[in-house]
């Protein structure tokens, strides 16, 4: 991305768990589309064919619930971006930003920067002004951010495991009990989603919790699960944990690794960001940002 958008971008210090941090944007005109049911199709044939090189974004895109921005030229798709709402942070509802996807022959001409900026005042203009997104690869220049991390992956172990599938409100419930006891771990969550798995695991005194969601990218023609929430106290190893999954690929947080972890690939790095609104917490080992 280009570092216009962000050049004006500051964070400050806050004793808070949840301040805002408004700002202003001043971007070049742009003509953006507000995807309808109509553009779906062409919308997703060009987040497959140049969102990534190894791996194939395939979203689930609605438009009756989410903005999806687009731009064309000559009739063709150039760049996308979507906000979607559901998340929600300290009591306050956050948008996800994702999607964003220039063609190759737009890349470092600003018009990322451009979209960005359009995105911006689409939130604001609707009274939805916080954001998160992740940003893979290097970190954003300007920006601070919420976490920073590294990914690893592995295939999905058939193997017999010793799980118990929980629903999200008994998971819910396990969470609060825990954060009652660390009051200070993140806990970002979509109550609305219905993309999750939710597995625990016990043996004596240690036992594991994790959300699994759809990625909604493939790898070698297999779909990739993406761990995005983690706890767990006692003697455990996450290999436990990621068996039997609908998946063919699991992603996971390196912090997450067992000792020996000659199963894992080490992948590239990653880095949440929030937009407009700050925090005194701090992402330790165990957290959840379930989208």
């Amino acid at each position: 991305m280009p570092g216009s958008f962000w050049s004006s971008l500051t964070v400050p210090w806050t004793r808070d768990r949840f301040t805002p941090v408004l700002r202003t944007v001043h971007t070049d005109p742009l003509h953006i589309s507000h995807a309808t049911e109509a553009d779906v199709d062409r919308l997703l044939e060009f987040l497959e064919q140049f969102f990534g090189r190894e791996v194939t974004l395939k979203p689930v895109l609605d438009p009756a619930k989410e903005r999806i921005l687009f731009v064309e030229q000559a009739g063709q798709i150039i760049a996308t971006i979507r906000h979607k709402p559901g998340l929600v942070f300290e009591s306050n509802p956050i948008q996800l930003i994702d999607c964003l996807c220039i063609h190759p022959s737009r890349r470092r001409t600003g018009l990322a920067s451009q979209l960005l900026g359009a995105c911006h005042t689409d939130m604001n203009r609707r009274s939805t002004p916080y954001g998160l997104f992740l940003k893979e690869g290097n970190a954003l220049p300007n920006a601070l951010p919420l976490y920073s991390s590294s990914y690893a992956f592995r295939r999905v172990s058939q193997n017999r495991g010793d799980l118990k599938p929980l629903s999200p409100q008994q998971a819910i419930s396990l969470i609060g009990h825990y954060r009652s006891l660390r009051p200070d771990t993140v806990w970002i969550y979509n109550r609305d989603s219905s993309n999750q798995l939710w597995l625990f695991w016990k043996r004596g005194l240690s036992w594991m919790l994790a959300c699994i969601q759809d990625a909604f990218q493939e790898l070698e023609e297999g779909r990739i699960g993406w761990m995005t929430a983690f706890f767990a106290s006692g003697t455990y190893d996450i290999n436990d944990i990621v068996v039997n999954l609908p998946y063919k690929w699991i992603w996971i947080d390196i912090k997450w690794l067992p000792k020996v972890a000659d199963q894992w690939t080490l992948d590239t790095t990653f880095h949440w960001y929030a937009y407009q609104w700050t925090t005194c917490l701090q992402i330790d080992t165990f957290y959840g940002i379930v989208l």
